[in-house]
């Protein structure tokens, strides 16, 4: 154990955060759940970030677990094939945020902006929410082929996001393979990020901060192409601006309105750093 503390000592130490997350998690479907089972679960996102936690840079280790926990409770809702319709949706939306946040925690372990002003936690936060709307485009399209369905967005939200997904598809084809293959496994193969990382050679690590580069890489190449569009050119030249960029932390709006709709969809689409 990177901390320096057995597994059973680490199951008593932090077993109450693990209980309540997994109590929160299963708030947020209408299928009946095992509390116990959903907890054995987060031990095992629990145990895998104590592996991987590295005390020497000074970071709470409950802000690196944090989104290991949760998503090693959404991947165990997975496996246990539960969850129909807007629950399945939910979880395997939820799963994905869950990654990304993670990654973004392993950013900040590893020194990150502490310290620095409002402005710039500001931009952080911002920067995180356009990724998660990032997240949450491209999940559309694999959680409907993988038979995920749910019609309860209002039809113009759906019809937007149908929009954004069409964006998002052409802009994974332009991402260097090993990115492109990734997301193609993860978001719409219903692979998990560990396997979709082993069929490109990486492990599970490695495929997280892949899959986190690859988000950034999309948010960068719709950005390019909202700055290319001569519409977009147009309405900056008079002072106005069409909403349409989810990655520039200029668009706050814009970015929270599509978390609004992550929350809708996925439940819970937390963004924080985690416990203090």
């Amino acid at each position: 154990m990177a901390l320096g503390e057995d597994k059973k000592v680490l199951l008593e130490k932090y077993g109450p955060y693990v209980r309540s997350l997994a109590a929160t998690v299963r708030r947020q479907f209408s299928a009946p759940l095992e509390l116990d089972e959903l907890i054995a679960y987060g031990q095992i996102g629990l145990l895998e970030a104590a592996d991987r936690f590295d005390p020497k840079v000074g970071a709470n280790f409950l802000t690196f677990a944090h989104y290991r926990i949760k998503g090693a409770i959404y991947d165990g809702l997975r496996k246990m094939g539960v969850l129909k319709g807007g629950d399945a949706r939910s979880a395997y939306m939820g799963e994905r945020a869950s990654a990304y946040l993670g990654n973004l925690s392993d950013r900040e372990q590893g020194g990150g902006n502490r310290g620095g002003s409002i402005d710039d936690d500001v931009m952080e936060i911002s920067n995180a929410v356009a990724g998660l709307a990032m997240v949450f485009a491209t999940s559309l399209e694999g959680a409907d082929t993988l038979g995920f369905s749910d019609e309860s967005l209002p039809v113009d939200q759906r019809l937007e996001l149908e929009q954004q997904r069409v964006r998002v598809r052409a802009a994974i084809e332009k991402l260097p393979e090993k990115e492109r293959r990734l997301l193609r496994g993860y978001y719409f193969q219903g692979k998990t990020l560990e396997e979709a990382g082993a069929e490109i050679g990486q492990s599970k690590s490695w495929a997280s901060r892949l899959h986190a580069r690859a988000i950034e890489r999309l948010k960068e190449l719709l950005n390019e192409e909202d700055s290319s569009s001569p519409e977009d050119s147009r309405r900056q030249s008079h002072g106005g601006s069409d909403g349409r960029r989810l990655g520039g932390a200029d668009r706050p709006a814009e970015v929270a309105g599509s978390g609004r709709a992550a929350d809708q969809q996925a439940g819970s689409f937390e963004v924080r750093r985690g416990p203090r």
